[in-house]
């Protein structure tokens, strides 16, 4: 079974370019500066390096016309894009992965407000490390270009995060984000 996980994360590093490959080592990096906010121990931190390298495997799954699309997505497009995360379940589950990366990676788009995805999930329903997973990703995301928009500045991101902190992103793990982000000025939390 090991054997098998380890082709499932060969793959996933591997994803289908370059720029999906440096996101999840950033949010992985990401991650585990979060959770050394939180003061989690080193058993949580690697799992959710792990969870953050693979949270989005199931973009495996996705065509490249639509993961590289330049325009807005159309409603098929978005609701295949929004299935990524139950096919990483289906990919980690199969590969006997810990139960907590496996649900970081299934509930990484669920927000606090009810309204992320696949579940609509709320608060305390979402597991810590999915809401970690969640504001690494959305922090890495705004900050990085996208085949449809330039990235973000640090201090745009950092707004979105705010604002966001609370009612759609946990207020702690943005709070530790942010905390983690200012203690590294002059350095880069990121990998490139």
């Amino acid at each position: 079974m090991r054997g098998w996980f380890d082709a499932v994360v060969a793959l996933g590093l591997r994803v289908k370019d370059r720029e999906a490959r440096a996101h999840n080592l950033r949010v992985a990096r990401l991650c585990v500066h979060i959770g050394r906010q939180l003061s989690m121990s080193a058993y949580e931190l690697r799992l959710l390096a792990r969870a953050g390298l693979m949270h989005d495997i199931g973009k495996l799954g996705i065509p490249d016309n639509v993961l590289g699309k330049h325009s807005p997505l159309d409603d098929a497009e978005w609701n295949l894009i929004r299935t990524h995360p139950e096919m990483g379940l289906t990919l980690l589950d199969r590969a006997g992965q810990s139960r907590r990366e496996v649900l970081a990676v299934l509930y990484h788009h669920e927000r606090l407000d009810g309204s992320g995805y696949p579940y609509g999930l709320r608060a305390e329903a979402i597991p810590i490390e999915a809401r970690i997973v969640a504001v690494a990703d959305t922090y890495d995301a705004l900050t990085s270009d996208r085949p449809y928009r330039p990235a973000c500045s640090d201090a745009e991101a950092r707004r979105v995060l705010i604002e966001e902190a609370g009612a759609r992103l946990d207020g702690r793990a943005v709070n530790a984000l942010l905390s983690a982000l200012d203690l590294t000025r002059g350095t880069s939390l990121a990998l490139a």
